[in-house]
């Protein structure tokens, strides 16, 4: 009877041992991507080879970079987050565009004059997403957005 209780003390304490790993294992990988265990916006998505700017909105909800000349620049201070769009390929209302969406936040951040980057070709890395028909990068961190060697097609 001493054999059993041993024998079932040490199942118990593997088990244990066994859930107490687990457990770790769970709560270690929810605080890595709590914390930002990614690094920002760009982290998967690079400027190396982005994709232009038409070819977008076929890729709506992956992350990726986009890359293109910009058309017009504006900031919206009357509106939340105070954005300042980056219109690809054409001025907004006009269509066929892509844009690049950074708030003021990211802004401030920025390396980068926003409003000198008309005329120039840029890219813009993280998760595409889409707006009024109009495909779109919201620009994360200051590392999503750079100027780019290229015609921006």
């Amino acid at each position: 009877m001493a054999k059993d209780d041993a024998a079932a003390r040490r199942e118990r304490r593997r088990n244990l041992v066994g859930v107490a790993f687990g457990i770790l294992l769970v709560v270690s990988f929810g605080l890595s991507r709590i914390g930002g265990g990614v690094a920002p916006d760009d982290a998967v998505a690079t400027c190396e080879d982005p994709l232009a700017w038409r070819e977008a909105a076929e890729h709506v909800g992956a992350r990726g970079a986009v890359a293109g000349a910009v058309a017009a620049v504006t900031t919206a201070a009357d509106v939340g987050g105070e954005p300042t769009f980056l219109n690809l390929g054409a001025p907004h209302p006009d269509e066929p565009r892509f844009d690049v969406v950074v708030y003021a936040e990211v802004r401030e951040a920025a390396t980068l004059d926003l409003h000198a980057l008309e005329g120039e070709v840029v890219c813009a890395a993280g998760t595409i997403g889409e707006r009024d028909g109009v495909a779109q990068i919201v620009v994360e961190h200051p590392a999503g957005l750079e100027r780019h060697e290229g015609t921006g097609r």
